[in-house]
């Protein structure tokens, strides 16, 4: 069986890089994105406030549904 692998990738060569960036980063970035995903929702509510009671009570109404069916 001929080797098809010119270079093995695993064996500490210096053109692999690491699959996941570190974990500090990956904090970084998904407190940014939850960040940015909080003011758009509070921009959303505060645009139309009549969708955000709507959904509340909707969720409410959802939350006492269930709880009493148990």
């Amino acid at each position: 069986m001929k080797n098809r692998i010119a270079q093995n990738p695993l064996d500490g060569s210096p053109r692999v890089k690491p699959m996941l960036p570190a974990p500090a980063e990956l904090m970084d970035t998904a407190q940014k994105k939850f960040a940015q995903g909080r003011t758009m929702i509070e921009r959303y509510v505060q645009d139309y406030p009549a969708v955000g009671i709507g959904a509340a009570l909707c969720i409410g109404v959802l939350i006492g549904w269930i709880s009493k069916r148990r």
